[in-house]
């Protein structure tokens, strides 16, 4: 036995020697108390918001019907033969900007519907009735935000519901399914695919630039002539022919019995001044068999639907090649897509650590020049 070395009464202890060695003297092992633990954690400033993490999320925009599904149910309504193999099909879709986010509506013409039926396979049709004006969203637009008139109450609600008719024209070979359906089939409708034509960036939309419009339809580019020109004041690929000084159309079709939305053609004329010169024996020989027409190449846009028909194409761009027209917009070269705003303020980009908020930050920063990084956080 060995005496442990020590002061005060509880030091003089007796206890075996490790190993027989009386000299050794156990240690002392600091044991940190409550009060230095506590000392020794950081302090945890409550003023200072960077700290947390994710706080980019604490100022993102809530856009309307972002976590909505894409896919919606939709209602067929009717069907009409247009020609040989050829219907238009009409069906009732959502068109509510609380359940249908704006990069998934139908905003300009040219835009592909996709369907399913009865949960089959995806399809795109041709559009043939114009994009919706923006009264149909009055009420849902005016819910988005939120506001409440005085003496209500917030509470929650089911986002507004707003149909509205599409029209599409349906070959039997491209979408047997779609061109057969009925009332007992079901149908949902997917995001609106391409951006439609690309009206404002060709500059056809001055009217005073171009007073005179040719349009060269084949196939199913008629239904998005239909669509362009019905388009109503305010959509992107509004064309307003009444405006305009001479709109015509020359129709090819195979022959006669192909013809289609010929019910529509005397609408146009009335209502729109659009003249429809139909023909069976190509764009060429319709051009040059019109003698009314008197226009000039320089004040003088084409406008090209063929529905993907590429020698259909190539034989209208020949005739704007001989009218020396080179104001060309065609179907097969869609509109640049739409820039949408970012959720995220720029500000705020600092604390979204992901290769796109850099990549932005540091593409706004070569933009302005004299901007770095630190200041887009500011």
């Amino acid at each position: 036995m060995c005496v442990v070395g020590g002061k005060g009464e509880y030091a003089k202890r007796w206890r075996p020697a490790p190993w027989g060695n009386c000299s050794q003297r156990t240690r002392r092992i600091a044991v940190p108390s409550a009060a230095a633990a506590a000392a020794s954690t950081p302090k945890v400033d409550d003023e200072d918001l960077m700290q947390f993490p994710d706080r980019y999320k604490w100022y993102e925009a809530k856009f309307a019907a972002d976590d909505m599904p894409d896919w919606i149910a939709g209602r067929f309504i009717s069907s009409t033969q247009q020609a040989p193999y050829m219907r238009l099909l009409t069906f009732e879709v959502e068109v509510s900007r609380e359940r249908v986010p704006l990069r998934n509506a139908y905003k300009a013409a040219g835009q592909r519907m996709a369907v399913r039926v009865n949960g089959g396979e995806k399809r795109l049709l041709t559009v043939a009735s114009p994009p919706h004006p923006e009264e149909l969203n009055k009420e849902a637009l005016f819910l988005c935000k939120g506001d409440i008139f005085a003496g209500e109450t917030k509470q929650a609600r089911e986002p507004t519901s707003t149909m509205a008719e599409v029209q599409v024209l349906v070959n039997a070979k491209e979408a047997p399914e779609v061109y057969n359906m009925g009332a007992d089939d079901l149908i949902t409708v997917g995001p609106f695919e391409c951006e439609g034509l690309d009206m404002r960036s060709s500059g056809i939309q001055a009217l005073f630039r171009f007073p005179t419009v040719v349009i060269f339809a084949s196939g199913h580019g008629i239904a998005t002539a239909a669509a362009l020109l019905e388009s109503p004041l305010g959509a992107p690929t509004h064309l307003s022919p009444t405006l305009r000084s001479d709109v015509r159309v020359y129709y090819n079709a195979p022959n006669r019995t192909s013809l289609c939305l010929t019910d529509r053609f005397e609408k146009w004329e009335e209502q729109l001044t659009v003249e429809v010169v139909a023909t069976t024996n190509g764009f060429m020989d319709a051009w040059d068999g019109d003698d009314t027409l008197v226009y000039d190449p320089e004040a003088t846009a084409a406008i090209i639907l063929t529905g993907g028909d590429e020698e259909a194409e190539a034989a209208a761009l020949e005739v704007c090649k001989e009218a020396e027209v080179t104001a060309i917009v065609s179907d097969s070269q869609a509109a640049a897509p739409p820039v949408y705003l970012d959720s995220t303020p720029k500000s705020f980009l600092r604390w979204r650590k992901d290769p796109e908020a850099e990549a932005m930050a540091a593409a706004a920063a070569a933009a302005d020049g004299n901007v770095t990084s630190e200041d887009l956080t500011d």
